[in-house]
């Protein structure tokens, strides 16, 4: 009786050099042969070439007779510093290992598997015929290979779409390279309308735990070369009986660009009208890319893209020449000066939606802007198009086909890293698409208790009161969790559910080498977790939320440990910040929404400064700037700073009165519409907003638009109807706001003091509306000198701090009131102004940011 246990890494590319076993029967530690021990126990793992064609690690143990039927926890170590913490320490201190294992009777053989990362077997791959310690493939013995998770299913079959050119009346497949715009069909419906007439459908065989594979024997998918860039969907027997079209969640691309949600019926409209999240997914070849961004076909005059390519490079040589060595990509998130840019809003002066075309082209403007790390808001495949923000992801593998698709955004990425520009992307773990039909959604059952991705708490008859209620769409739906996102919480304890997200970032680290991840709402995934039916806390979720977060940080820094994995948290909970094996969760920063809502929150409740909104327009009453100040303290504890994100842009507090909604910063500067009297006047705020923010002690953001002076509201559900010309802005009315940005950026990177964690407050007056706060480190040491009273304290403003302001001279050497970026020039000019014995007199200009250096020598 033996047990084989294997750790795939999933990774092409070698991580580890050495991988161990260990685990524990019951709750107490074992030795090789199973007998109880009081010392943990290492076996190490021999490595091998998986099917995947990526390295995994393998070993075989014999366990006596007297062993049979116990239990035991097994996990695997690796070399890693960032090894993967197989018992998870939830909050309270108990332990709750990862795997569970049964020792077998005699004479059988069983197979235990962990896996870092599925993306290269899931789904519809190419994979080895030979997999073991067989040498390097060459792509000859490739064949092709599809599996699927429907734990539920009786059956399941994979289905063969089509496409065919619009102008063919008779609609057959479409066998050579047409332009997009005239392609139709993509959509396989309920009674498998739209099928290939000559491919499948082909049976697969049910595996262990839930999976459903190809016949690998069968000679139909004996080369992969066969079913590249082929169109297919999951026909699925459910545990009913009914008939599901199902999609594949680990597709790497879904055919449909556009926004249409066929009934289920036959679809003969065009692929770029349809959407992505229910389309057909697409046979891809990880290992190569094609050359799309050369290769159109002239219609009407006009260059488009085609399907299918023709031209490819394998991935490794697209990547050859990835880096520019003189404009280095930053490794560390102090270094940081990050842009959050939405790609649907680009397209200027166009009536579609922006690409990722679009945002190649933005890239010579953030270089001359200065910053070094662009953020996209979520750029996997999502429901509504590119013109929608993306937090509604269907596939989590694909990138967004209207935004450009898998092999674009790879361009996007390489060429982001030519500019020396990281690249982040935000993604959304805490709920699926919100309409998840031929997606998460029942995919492979009627039966709720059962719905594989999402939580449910006991069955349907615990709800009859609930029921009872509500409309009949929605009874059996008490069970499922709330968590403060607009859909219900994933099954975060089914294993499957936490791989395919951790994989999924895995595959964009690995495959589409992006620097970093934002994850949105992680406080709804480890303490927001209640019963729909009645709001009831789910604890049960909440722990499992910590050791899914848990697991992704890990995870990700054993495959790159300079990623930088940041999230959206308002728990306030110090863990979520450190290390993993220090009983953190392991990110390396929260965003920070304190400092939003004390600088420009508009309708966050009166325990927040509120600065921008409440300083008017001409009137100097008292502000809450020592509210503000402890958030500026707090700033270089793991912080991302911003003064305004997508969120706060103009939908927070959509329903409530005007002059408590959220808005763009130049419109929450005055509280009416734009003219050329008001806006310098909002310019300066601005200007104060931003200088302020990447004058802190933490990571600075800014969204997109606000360096050249966006006004527009930046609505979710209404992103093209509210889009500007930032070219434009930049060349004319926002030029000055322009410069400006540039400066503090170039200030910023060029002092180290700025990109230290170090922070003192000095001087608040809240009357006066100053505030003075110190940066420094071992080799400068600046003052920051902020005002928001509306006339200039230019006869000289004395700050007085007998504790705080060290005894020196100091020399201005950034203003924001320079006439260079639009302002007044008030200045205290170049002469150096003297502290002694905690004071010193200083000109402030209205509204402004004021930096003044200490002297090395000492006061004479």
């Amino acid at each position: 009786m033996s047990i084989e246990f294997i750790f795939y890494t999933g990774i092409k590319r070698s991580v580890f050099q050495k991988v161990w076993l260990h685990g524990a029967v019951l709750e107490k530690p074992w030795d090789e042969i199973a007998v109880e021990s009081v010392v943990w126990q290492k076996t190490e793992m021999l490595p091998l070439l998986a099917e995947d064609r990526c390295p995994a690690f393998r070993v075989v143990l014999d366990f006596p007779e007297t062993q049979a039927g116990k239990w035991f926890h097994w996990g695997v170590e690796t070399d890693s510093p960032f090894s993967l913490d197989w018992k998870t320490l939830n909050r309270d201190g108990a332990v709750e290992a990862i795997q569970c294992c049964q020792i077998p009777q005699p004479h059988e053989q069983i197979r235990q598997i962990r896996s870092l990362s599925n993306h290269r077997y899931l789904g519809a791959r190419n994979i080895r015929r030979n997999v073991v310690n067989a040498a390097e493939s060459d792509g000859t013995d490739l064949r092709a290979h599809f599996v699927v998770w429907a734990p539920n299913a009786q059956k399941v079959e994979l289905v063969f779409g089509r496409l065919w050119n619009m102008i063919d009346d008779d609609r057959k497949s479409l066998e050579e390279p047409t332009p997009r715009n005239h392609i139709a069909g993509g959509y396989v419906g309920d009674k498998s309308e739209g099928t290939a007439p000559m491919l499948g459908p082909f049976p697969m065989k049910r595996l262990p735990n839930g999976f459903w594979e190809t016949d690998r024997d069968d000679p139909a998918f004996a080369k992969f070369e066969d079913f590249h860039q082929k169109l297919y969907v999951y026909r699925i027997t459910k545990d009913d009986g009914s008939i599901a079209i199902r999609t594949d969640l680990y597709s790497f691309k879904q055919i449909g660009a556009g926004d249409i949600v066929p009934d289920g019926g036959e679809y003969t409209g065009l692929v770029d009208e349809l959407s992505g999240s229910v389309s057909c997914s697409v046979v891809v070849d990880m290992d190569r890319i094609t050359n799309h961004l050369q290769e159109k076909r002239s219609v009407d005059g006009v260059l488009v893209p085609s399907f299918p390519e023709l031209k490819f490079e394998t991935t490794d040589e697209f990547w050859k020449d990835e880096f520019d060595p003189e404009r280095p990509v930053p490794k560390k998130l102090d270094d940081y000066i990050i842009y959050q840019l939405h790609i649907g809003a680009l397209g200027f002066g166009s009536s579609r939606a922006g690409s990722l075309e679009d945002g190649i082209k933005l890239l010579d403007h953030l270089v001359e802007l200065g910053v070094n790390a662009v953020e996209l808001l979520p750029i996997s495949e999502f429901a509504g198009g590119a013109s929608q923000w993306g937090y509604a992801t269907s596939h989590y593998f694909a990138v967004e086909y209207s935004c450009g698709g898998r092999d674009k955004f790879m361009y996007f990425v390489r060429e982001a890293h030519r500019h020396g520009l990281a690249v982040i992307v935000d993604v959304v773990y805490n709920h699926f698409i919100h309409s998840g039909d031929r997606a998460e959604w029942m995919y492979d059952t009627n039966a709720h208790e059962k719905n594989p991705y999402y939580w449910y708490e006991g069955n349907p008859n615990d709800y009859r009161e609930y029921d009872a209620k509500v409309p009949d769409a929605f009874k059996g739906h008490g069970g499922y969790l709330d968590n403060l996102s607009t859909n219900y919480a994933p099954r975060y304890y089914e294993e499957p559910v936490r791989r395919m997200f951790i994989s999924s970032a895995i595959a964009f680290l690995e495959e589409f080498h992006v620097d970093g991840f934002r994850l949105d709402q992680t406080t709804s995934i480890h303490a927001y977790n209640v019963l729909h039916a009645d709001g009831r806390p789910v604890a049960r979720a909440n722990l499992w939320g910590v050791k899914f977060l848990k697991e992704f940080t890990q995870s990700l820094k054993m495959v790159n440990p300079n990623v930088v994995i940041t999230c959206e948290d308002h728990s306030n909970w110090d863990a979520v910040t450190k290390p993993v094996a220090e009983g953190g969760l392991g990110f390396d920063a929260t965003w920070f929404a304190d400092f939003h809502h004390h600088l420009n929150g508009a309708n966050c409740g009166e325990q927040y400064a509120q600065l921008i909104p409440t300083a008017g327009y001409g009137g100097n009453d008292p502000l809450a700037l020592d509210k503000f100040a402890g958030a500026l303290a707090a700033s270089g504890d793991h912080k991302i700073v911003y003064a305004i994100s997508h969120d706060e842009a103009g939908n927070s507090g959509r329903d409530n009165p005007p002059q408590t909604r959220s808005h763009r910063t130049m419109r929450l500067a005055v509280r009416d519409d734009m003219v050329p009297e008001t806006r310098r006047f909002a310019e300066a705020r601005s200007k104060f907003a931003f200088g302020i923010t990447a004058t802190s002690a933490g990571t600075p953001m800014f969204l997109f638009g606000e360096e050249v002076g966006f006004t527009k509201d930046f609505l979710y559900n209404a992103v093209l109807e509210n889009r500007e010309d930032l070219y434009e802005l930049k060349k004319n009315d926002g030029r000055f706001l322009f410069a400006f940005y540039r400066e503090m950026i170039r200030f910023r990177r060029e002092h180290s003091a700025m990109r230290s964690h170090n922070v003192d407050i000095v001087y608040v007056h809240d009357s006066d509306r100053v505030l003075v706060f110190r940066r420094w480190d071992e080799s400068e040491n600046l003052l920051v000198v902020a005002s928001l009273n509306n006339k200039p304290l230019d006869e000289g403003y004395v700050v007085s701090s007998k504790d705080r302001l060290p005894d020196g001279r100091w020399t201005e050497i950034f203003n924001s009131d320079s006439m260079e970026f639009g302002g007044d020039g008030i200045t205290g000019g170049a002469n150096p102004v003297v502290s002694q014995a905690g004071e010193m007199k200083i000109v402030i200009p209205a509204n402004a940011i004021v930096v003044l250096r200490k002297d090395v020598n000492p006061v004479a």
